[in-house]
């Protein structure tokens, strides 16, 4: 129990090098291992746990779980910030293509396919205007964007430039406000756990709300959100059920999908993901006792089946971020594909941001003079 205990309490002070570590790794681990369930309508809990028990058998040697789509973006990301050491959207999109050509079964979606068949164009003058073409220009509102968005809270101190350089690097490929938004919102999470906000839950999720009721007070929001049929400032509106759900003395895992999603949508998977995270702050009875939160976490974004590898990715960031990196088990980092890659980028993000931090924002400037929209996944919209 001791040690169960000390694998659910924050490490370190704010911005220390082990939440670092612990963002960046449990990342990959909840993608690695989510892709179990990807697609899965009903997960029962018994099936979650024998399959990460399964990655404390030693046999079974390392590596044994591939990365997807997830990831490969996210290292793009995390290595265009370390080599520009700011934002640079042509970097940035050459890499995608780049990584797509190099690599292309890891399970991206039609979609983002063209995007990127587009980006690798010497041609290509806008690396926005192939994201702002999808869908007869209406862009995509997938969570392609939000699922490699956690390595802008780890590059840049500021939380100006945590939002704006996230929705830029979405908007690569997803041009919807819908689909760029849950980038902003997923890196203001990882931000804030950071940062020991989730140490009071509720001033995290009224924090998340305030932020995002400023980024969604603008035109194209609305105007996406009135196509779309959604509310008026739809990640406001589903926080608040975040809320309400975490308010509640119990919560099935059917009410938390037809409240909150499990889909390929950002609006129906970042939610859920910042959801996991505050609903397995505690123990849950599900769950053995031996799991430290971001093992409970991880676990939680499986059971709640659809598109479980995202959700279970950026919950892992948010959680990660929290606990860091000494809570999580050394046999599932074994297993996962690019976890100690993982763990070493976190280390150069980490002198990069207190880098920033000690020299202003010089380095945060990135060339970003353009803005867009839009991009996708496996069904084609992520």
């Amino acid at each position: 129990m001791a040690a169960a205990a000390a694998r659910s309490v924050a490490a370190g002070g704010p911005a220390s090098l082990s939440r670092f570590r612990g963002s960046l790794v449990a990342a990959v681990l909840g993608d690695c291992v989510g892709g179990e369930f990807e697609g899965a309508e009903d997960v029962p809990v018994e099936n979650v746990l024998q399959h990460l028990n399964s990655l404390d058998d030693e046999s079974k040697g390392s590596g044994i779980l591939e990365y997807s789509d997830d990831t490969a973006m996210a290292r793009c990301v995390v290595q265009s910030l370390l080599t520009r050491a700011s934002f640079d959207e042509q970097d940035m999109a050459r890499r995608f293509a780049k990584e797509y050509s190099s690599s292309p079964g890891r399970g991206y979606g039609s979609g983002v396919i063209q995007v990127l068949k587009k980006l690798s164009s010497p041609q290509l003058s806008d690396v926005y205007q192939p994201a702002r073409d999808q869908f007869n220009g209406r862009g995509s509102f997938g969570n392609g964007g939000a699922m490699r968005a956690a390595p802008f809270a780890l590059a840049f101190p500021d939380l100006a430039d945590v939002k704006r350089f996230a929705r830029l690097g979405a908007m690569l490929t997803h041009s919807c406000s819908l689909g760029y938004n849950g980038a902003v919102l997923q890196a203001l999470a990882v931000h804030l756990s950071l940062h020991g906000a989730l140490n009071l839950p509720q001033q995290f999720i009224d924090r998340l709300i305030a932020e995002m009721e400023e980024v969604e007070c603008d035109e194209a929001v609305q105007n996406d959100a009135r196509i779309l049929k959604e509310a008026e400032k739809p990640f406001c509106e589903r926080l608040h059920r975040v809320r309400d759900l975490m308010n509640r003395s119990k919560v099935s895992i059917e009410e938390v999908i037809s409240e909150l999603g499990n889909g390929i949508a950002a609006l129906h998977s970042v939610p859920t993901a910042v959801f996991c995270v505050l609903h397995c702050l505690q123990p849950r009875e599900i769950f053995p006792n031996s799991y430290g939160g971001v093992e409970r976490t991880i676990a939680y974004s499986l059971a709640l089946g659809g598109d479980t590898d995202t959700i279970a990715c950026m919950a892992g960031a948010i959680a990660g971020a929290h606990y860091g990196l000494e809570t999580i088990p050394q046999s599932w980092i074994r297993c996962c594909e690019g976890a100690e890659d993982a763990d070493v980028s976190a280390e150069r993000l980490h002198m990069l941001y207190h880098q920033s931090s000690q020299g202003g924002r010089s380095s945060c400037e990135g060339s970003s003079k353009n803005s867009s929209n839009g991009s996708e996944k496996k069904t084609g919209a992520k």
